[in-house]
């Protein structure tokens, strides 16, 4: 039987940037795919399992400091990548994550128009 996805109501942009993600005795490192404000999709070099508790430290594009997330959680484990929710974040993160993705969405609506 097919496992039902939740809906997401957060626009998802591709992203290409670097991580680290920390876990119970874990550290591992790799690559956000897609991200939105809730929600990301990454490529890691440590293995990880549904429900576990992780915090990140993401480096955007073009910022020169990164974001501390504090509280995400595994949603799905597919071989190296896998999907996090986003549980818990500071307002200043959030913000940040919600200006990024903005300007993703934008940059990508004037590339049509052209």
């Amino acid at each position: 039987m097919a496992k039902s996805h939740k809906t997401r109501s957060h626009s998802r942009v591709p992203v290409s940037c670097f991580l680290y993600y920390l876990g119970d005795g874990l550290v591992g490192t790799g690559k956000v795919c897609d991200l939105s404000v809730k929600g990301w999709r990454i490529e890691g070099d440590k293995p990880v399992t549904v429900g576990m508790k992780l915090t990140l430290r993401v480096f955007l594009p073009d910022q020169p400091k990164a974001i501390d997330v504090e509280g995400v959680t595994v949603q799905w484990v597919q071989d190296r990548v896998f999907g996090l929710e986003t549980v818990r974040m500071n307002a200043s993160a959030e913000a940040r994550i919600h200006r990024f993705v903005e300007s993703v969405l934008k940059s990508s609506d004037s590339s049509r128009v052209a």
